[in-house]
């Protein structure tokens, strides 16, 4: 069943059942884990950054409102990109980049 619901659908049924956001962690990790490892080059910040997105995902799943050209997907990528600029310009400061 869960093959055919959309993103935003298992999104919202996670709120009250938190098994079903496994079906999202297991559908975009990897790709989230390649984005981020693009930014920060390090593979421990990247898998940080990835579960932080995730974290912020979910905490934020009420947030989310599907509307005309808004998908889950580019609400989370947007997640992801703001979460490694941020860890990025850390790591810049703290010269560890």
């Amino acid at each position: 069943m869960e093959n055919t619901l959309r993103d935003e659908e298992i999104l919202r049924l996670a709120v009250d059942d938190p098994s079903y956001f496994t079906i999202l962690v297991d559908k975009y990790q990897a790709a989230f884990l390649r984005k981020a490892l693009g930014v920060v080059r390090n593979q421990e910040e990247a898998e940080d950054i990835v579960q932080e997105t995730f974290t912020k995902i979910y905490r934020y799943a009420d947030n989310f409102k599907k509307q005309k050209g808004i998908e889950f997907k580019s609400w989370a990528y947007k997640i992801l990109m703001n979460t490694s600029f941020t860890h990025y310009q850390k790591l810049k400061k703290s010269g560890a980049n």
